[in-house]
């Protein structure tokens, strides 16, 4: 297997994006487009899955845009995402190694991430690695909290997190972009956006690579990671009422890492692992009656594959795959004789197929052999808004599934909107399932992680409320929510140590597991050149094992962020700083000298980045930042090791034809 922190050549050079600066009429992004101070009646939030006004959302949202996204210089989306309220962030030492999103105190694979409506949950394992998941080409991120399965079915009991990628635009344009940094890091991306009156295409190519650092606490072997992400995403208008689009997206990665030992330790390791996913979707929309009746078909597939190595030979590995298809119609119309209402019909039938196969070397037939499991989830949603003000929601899913019992989940949400004050209150209720990940069911390494055929799916009943103000002709937006949450047959990994040193296990608990905290979040613009966003999210998280009541680990009761971005010099400068806290948590500990719980509690850490841009010329833009300004030594994950100060430094390049 190559190595991650192999030295491979730059696709897109610095001096070739300087050449090209004086071709371009299509000027770099240098004016904000005021996006803190948009009201959330101009924001239509898809991650419901049927889209809506986010004013009319009564579920607790975030939105984070393309203008966010680049003046933060975000990498990855995960760091986007710790300034979401309420999303705990946990990656395994170095860059690209696994990192998940806790929601609310729940479990990674507890919320579900959809990509231009493709669900991409690895169904072998738990949840989404978001090391996969790069910056460039998209163009908003939703998350939304709370139990969203009546919409989405399975993995999305405490949200979802939605991600949206660039699309074709009229005429012919350009964008590249190159930069390079600490850790031996080398980014470039290209991307071509094309369109017209009835058709649109946008195809994207982004790789990175980097040494990254030792994650072990011992030795000094870097663990590296290599990342080649393309896309192509386009539509048509078959007739004025009648649109097909496609996606097709494919991620490439190689990556180092450590692990534990035979005795629990997180050891320097020469391991590895190559990966492969695919993910694809075709929908027809067909618009009749003046757009009031909308209907769609939809195909959406997904295949995964990793392959494991220890000292360069191949030792375990693993198949995935997901079919999804069906047929959606949504219907709206009004009745202004009654309290002025608008109403709108959802209904939803679909039918999903996953596959699962272990394929590391020396596998008995049993354990050679492939999985399946599918169902067929129908869904029925009524929206009504009155007067202009109150909007309510009802949701109502049945799963029927060929492996568990048959699932039914439902939301209930309200929001009521009072212009005169700018104050808005929202608040929804509702009931989520997550089934059983094929590892956790069947293993994927008979001599460390043992599986469990017999467990059941994961249950949660949740709740939140909230108000949201504005103040100052909408230039202050604050917005505080409360959220509680009981999860049944909650899945927790077991270990012990056998013949062969330490071996991992799942069951499901008997005791029902609690989640409660509040969220609050603010938008500010005092000035045009000027805004901030920011968070913070108190969050009481427990489980009850064998009577003994327990934090959950990885959820920190405290965090909180704060973004802020200055624009200057006629929007040609920004300025950009980003602190991130995350609390005291605790973490298992695996080792033989640890505590009789089995816990040991990670110290709290304050992250600092700081950010800035400048316009060269009308289309070429320099970009920089540096992460972790005050070189903070912190772990996410008891014994892996984090990267230390870091600085960064590229050129941004648009051109578009004449």
């Amino acid at each position: 297997m190559p190595s991650a922190s192999g030295s491979k050549s730059v696709h897109l050079s610095l001096p070739l994006l300087a050449a090209f600066a004086t071709t371009s009429v299509w000027p770099v992004d240098g004016t904000r487009a005021q996006e803190a101070a948009v009201p959330l009646r101009e924001i239509v939030i898809t991650a419901d899955r049927f889209g809506i006004d986010q004013e009319k959302l009564g579920s607790a949202s975030t939105v984070i845009t393309r203008q966010q996204l680049q003046e933060s210089g975000a990498v990855y989306i995960q760091d986007a995402l710790r300034t979401v309220p309420s999303l705990a962030v946990s990656r395994n030492g170095s860059f690209g190694s696994l990192t998940v999103v806790r929601t609310r105190g729940a479990e990674a694979n507890q919320t579900l991430v959809v990509i231009d409506g493709i669900e991409v949950n690895n169904p072998s394992g738990n949840g989404f690695d978001f090391s996969n998941l790069l910056v460039e080409n998209i163009e908003r991120i939703e998350v939304l909290r709370g139990p969203q399965s009546a919409s989405w079915g399975s993995n999305a009991l405490a949200g979802v997190i939605n991600i949206v990628t660039r699309k074709g635009e009229p005429g012919l344009r350009g964008v590249a972009s190159a930069e390079g940094g600490s850790f031996g890091t080398l980014q470039t991306s290209g991307g071509v956006y094309a369109g017209n009156e009835s058709a649109r295409l946008a195809v994207n190519a982004t790789r990175l690579q980097t040494d990254g650092i030792n994650i072990s606490q011992f030795g000094n072997e870097k663990d590296g990671d290599e990342n080649l992400t393309m896309s192509v995403k386009g539509d048509m208008d078959i007739t004025p009422f009648f649109n097909i689009e496609g996606v097709l997206r494919r991620t490439n990665r190689d990556f180092n890492y450590d692990d534990f030992d035979d005795f629990g330790f997180v050891v320097d390791a020469d391991r590895g692992e190559e990966r492969e996913e695919t993910f694809g979707r075709v929908q027809g929309t067909l618009n009749l009656f003046d757009e009031h009746w909308e209907q769609r078909v939809f195909f959406n597939t997904g295949d995964t594959e990793a392959d494991r190595f220890t000292d360069q030979v191949r030792s375990s590995g693993n198949k995935g795959a997901r079919r999804r298809y069906g047929y959606w119609s949504k219907m709206e119309f009004e009745t202004p004789g009654f309290a002025n209402a608008q109403h709108t019909l959802i209904g939803l039938v679909e039918r999903e197929n996953e596959s699962y196969r272990n394929t590391g070397p020396n596998l008995t037939p049993t354990r050679a052999q492939t999985f399946r499991r599918s169902l067929l989830g129908s869904v029925v949603e009524y929206r009504l808004g009155l007067w202009d003000s109150l909007f309510l929601t009802g949701s109502y899913r049945w799963d029927d599934n060929d492996t568990f019992d048959d699932a039914e989940t439902y939301r209930l949400t309200a929001a009521y909107v009072l212009d005169q004050t700018g104050t808005r209150f929202h608040g929804s209720l509702g009931k989520g399932v997550t089934n059983p990940t094929f590892t956790e069911q069947f293993g994927f390494n008979p001599d460390r992680f043992v599986g469990n055929p017999n467990l059941v799916p994961e249950t949660s009943v949740g709740w939140d409320v909230g108000v949201e103000q504005k103040f100052f002709n909408d230039r202050l937006v604050v917005d505080v929510t409360y959220f509680e949450a009981d999860l049944e047959d909650e899945i927790v990994t077991t270990f012990a140590f056998g013949p062969s040193g330490l071996i991992f296990g799942v069951e499901n608990l008997d005791e029902p597991s609690e989640r409660q905290g509040v969220e609050v979040s603010l938008r500010a613009q005092p000035t045009d050149s000027l805004y901030f966003v920011g968070s913070y999210t108190y969050t009481d998280s427990k489980q009850t094992r064998d009577g003994l009541e327990q934090r959950e680990v990885r959820r920190p009761e405290h965090m909180a962020s704060l973004e802020a971005n200055y624009t200057f010099f006629d929007d040609r400068a920004q300025l950009g700083l980003g602190i991130t806290y995350n609390g005291e948590m605790e973490d298992t500990d695996f080792t033989p000298t640890a505590a009789d719980d089995n816990r040991i509690t990670l110290d709290s850490y304050t992250l600092v980045r700081i950010s800035g841009s400048y316009r060269l010329t009308e289309n070429l833009q320099w970009y920089g930042r540096i992460e972790n300004a005050f070189d903070e030594d912190y772990q996410e994950v008891f014994q892996y090791e984090s990267p230390g100060f870091a600085a960064y430094s590229g050129l941004r390049l648009r051109l578009a034809a004449q």
